[in-house]
């Protein structure tokens, strides 16, 4: 059976199917005022790391550390913090270097998929806080948190505030898998979350999680009811046409997100992947294009993105294009043996096709 583009694993940028992209600001711009200002900033988390010294952070969290806690801050590494995120390995590293007392993961979860689903696997950090935007996991020992600290928290929140945190916080229990508490905190968003269009998306991500594509879309469809230009919800709705193999809606919704977001990251590589599956080769060449560019730029891993595109050119019949995407990805250090063993195998497809005589 051929190895499709969903079979290889992406080391940078990949998006789990579902894992809604809840941007901060595309979030709390909208309706100003209404908006509690605490489901914005990380006030609430960074709260929670007074004996922290040595701090781990997504770099989107620099603001906020800087004006609250500075002395977490650390410029010089953000770089490495960049890559860590996505590759585990130099997670490890910076670990060895440093000796974090805590990990702070704030934003988009496809951003830190990678790094989460390692802490999850090896146990040696265990999750002490989660809202709407933020995780923080402690060396083991810590009191781990559990689902009453959601409740106790939620509690600060009122009316429409109070559903916009549960939904925020079901999407990181989504990205945890940990589905059953998702969907306990949906159930306690419902009675405010009637109006707020973040409600109705994360409802219909819990719903397309778990293959229920009719009620994931109408969920979808409220939420864009009531906000047309809500991205999470747009770029929701993108996923569950994708699910439900409805590739060409799915396209046309990219294609609008993407020119409003031309260079982020998981809103291009999402727009690659519907375009693989609706055959518009030309529009994934030029997104995992783009993506190589911006990693090459922040000095992240290209390699995921490299396979991806040595198959779309193979696909529009570029031979040579596509076997030297491919022999980069083989070349770089990070390359996983499932994508060596892809990899090599495109390669000996190509060159079995273009010299047939060796």
């Amino acid at each position: 059976m051929r190895v499709t583009k969903q079979t290889v694993v992406l080391i940078f940028g990949g998006i789990a199917l579902f894992n809604l992209v809840f941007g901060v600001a595309a979030l709390f711009l909208r309706r100003g005022d209404a908006v509690d200002s605490r489901l914005g900033h990380e006030a609430l988390a960074l709260a929670r790391l007074g004996d922290a010294h040595a701090l781990f952070y997504t770099p989107a969290s620099h603001g906020d550390l800087a004006a609250a806690r500075p002395d977490l801050t650390a410029p010089e590494a953000e770089r490495g913090f960049a890559q860590g995120v996505q590759m585990p390995s130099v997670f490890r590293a910076l670990d060895h270097e440093r000796h974090f007392d805590a990990v702070l993961l704030y934003g988009d979860p496809t951003t830190y998929e990678p790094l989460l689903r390692h802490l999850g696997e090896t146990r040696d950090f265990v999750l002490t806080w989660l809202d709407n935007a933020t995780l923080i996991f402690r060396r083991a020992g810590a009191r781990p948190w559990t689902e009453g600290d959601l409740d106790a928290t939620a509690g600060l929140f009122k009316g429409e505030n109070r559903a916009r945190f549960l939904a925020g916080a079901a999407t990181r229990l989504i990205a945890m898998e940990q589905f059953p508490m998702a969907r306990r905190a949906l159930d306690a968003a419902a009675a405010d979350g009637g109006r707020a269009p973040e409600y109705w998306t994360a409802l219909a991500l819990y719903d397309g999680q778990v293959a229920h594509w009719p009620e994931a879309l109408d969920a979808v469809n409220r939420a864009l009811a009531l906000d047309a230009t809500f991205t999470p919800a747009l770029t929701t709705k993108a996923n569950i046409l994708y699910g439900a193999e409805r590739y060409d809606e799915a396209l046309a919704i990219t294609d609008e997100v993407v020119a409003r977001y031309p260079d982020d990251p998981s809103m291009l590589f999402l727009h690659a992947t519907i375009s693989h599956q609706a055959h518009a080769y030309d529009r994934e060449i030029a997104a995992l294009t783009h993506l190589i560019q911006l990693g090459e730029a922040q000095g992240i891993s290209t390699t995921g993105y490299r396979i991806y595109l040595g198959q779309a050119l193979a696909e529009t019949g570029q031979a040579m294009a596509s076997l030297a995407q491919f022999q980069q990805a083989l070349g770089e250090p990070d390359i996983s043996p499932e994508q060596r063993k892809f990899a090599q195998d495109c390669v000996d497809k190509i060159h079995a096709k273009t010299d047939p005589g060796k």
